[in-house]
């Protein structure tokens, strides 16, 4: 038997890699440590499972997954949140041979994760960053924050979307979100969160497919809305090119001889000059714009996985917008609150195009997730 079993199955970047192996039909099985995870109501999902979350009991996590992958005959094993990649490609030698995994190894998805690693090897190779403060003791912080320009930016060094994301403008404020950031996430020292300088601009995301080293596809999306509007993952975006940033994206990622997907996000600013901001070294939230435009990485990923190799395809088409309607709606409504600008209603009354979750033939995982919405804010009000 063959096909591919997709974890993290909550997620709508489970969903989109699903639908797009679906298509074209290859077995597709998701599974997730939760019940009722979005990918399972796909009708491309032919069965799904569950298994322990990794942090309870690592041998049980591991002989979970291998049972499932057993069971469902799959030789294509597909992580897409950070967590159940990180995992993955750590104790690969549990499931290999028995499935690929087209993901590159665990030191250097980890060092590519972390800002602080990735952001100081991209400023040796010459590419602008911004300017980046590590502080190794907090008897630092109280200097720091005397010298540096506000705003301010707070980040964990690994992290995925806007979890531990502060924006700070004053010396009290970074001071205390600082203090609040280490106590909420319980770090330690060598894992203290970095202080960069706020980088005005339009945000563009540069995500790519490697093959040991080697480029096999290429897909740019500028942002046009994002959730929180602060920062955070994007809920509406367009298709476009800038071969600028996309040499910087690619040389950046063949000093990791890099293999599998991952997506370096940048800000423009005003001045034209193109920042790396982070690297997200697995599937991304957007990835249902690049198929829509032409450039099918799940399924390039499962065909190289698969076969070795794959035709390269960095050819596609520009102007292609896709959103997530049900959260581009909230976004929408604070970005008039913020901004006063209520000829954006325009756009809330447009019907979802191109949207990330709802599909008319797999109507199945939107009910679900506007379902879950719903409890929500019925759960807010209370």
């Amino acid at each position: 038997m063959s096909g591919a079993l997709i974890t993290g199955a909550d997620s709508i970047k489970a969903l989109v890699a699903a639908r797009s192996l679906g298509r074209k039909q290859i077995a597709v099985y998701t599974a997730d440590s939760k019940r009722g995870s979005l990918a399972s109501f796909s009708r491309h999902s032919r069965g799904f499972y569950t298994y322990p979350p990794s942090g309870n009991d690592i041998i049980a996590t591991l002989s979970v997954i291998r049972k499932i992958l057993e069971k469902s005959g799959s030789n294509i094993l597909l992580p897409v949140h950070s967590t159940d990649t990180n995992f993955i490609v750590k104790y690969r030698s549990y499931f290999e041979p028995l499935v690929k995994i087209p993901f590159h190894d665990y030191e250097t998805i980890s060092t590519v994760n972390n800002k602080s690693h990735l952001l100081k090897i991209a400023e040796e190779m010459g590419f602008p960053i911004p300017k980046t403060y590590r502080i190794e003791s907090l008897s630092d912080l109280n200097a720091l924050s005397q010298a540096i320009d506000f705003p301010a930016v707070i980040k964990l060094r690994e992290s995925a979307s806007s979890i531990g994301l502060s924006y700070v403008n004053t010396k009290d404020e970074l001071v205390t979100r600082y203090k609040e950031t280490i106590e909420r996430f319980d770090l330690d020292p060598p894992q203290y969160p970095l202080i960069q300088e706020f980088i005005s601009g339009e945000g563009y995301g540069v995500s790519l497919l490697f093959n040991h080293g080697d480029a096999r596809a290429i897909f740019t999306h500028k942002r046009i809305r994002e959730y929180p509007v602060s920062g955070g993952p994007s809920t509406c975006r367009v298709s476009v090119k800038m071969p600028g940033m996309e040499r910087i994206a690619l040389e950046l990622m063949e000093n990791f001889d890099w293999h599998g997907v991952a997506m370096v996000e940048f800000k423009l600013t005003p001045e034209k000059k193109p920042v790396i901001m982070e690297v997200n070294p697995r599937f991304w939230g957007s990835l249902n714009l690049p198929i829509l435009a032409g450039v099918d990485f799940p399924y390039l990923l499962y065909t190289m996985a698969v076969e070795g190799d794959v035709k390269p395809v960095f050819a596609y088409k520009t102007g292609i917008e896709s959103r997530n309607a049900f959260i581009d709606t909230i976004a929408l409504i604070k970005k008039m609150k913020k901004t006063g600008d209520f000829r954006l209603i325009k756009e809330m009354l447009q019907m979802p195009r191109n949207d990330d979750i709802l599909s008319w033939d797999d109507p199945l995982p939107a009910i679900s997730f506007l379902g879950r919405g719903l409890k929500e804010v019925f759960r807010e009000k209370r």
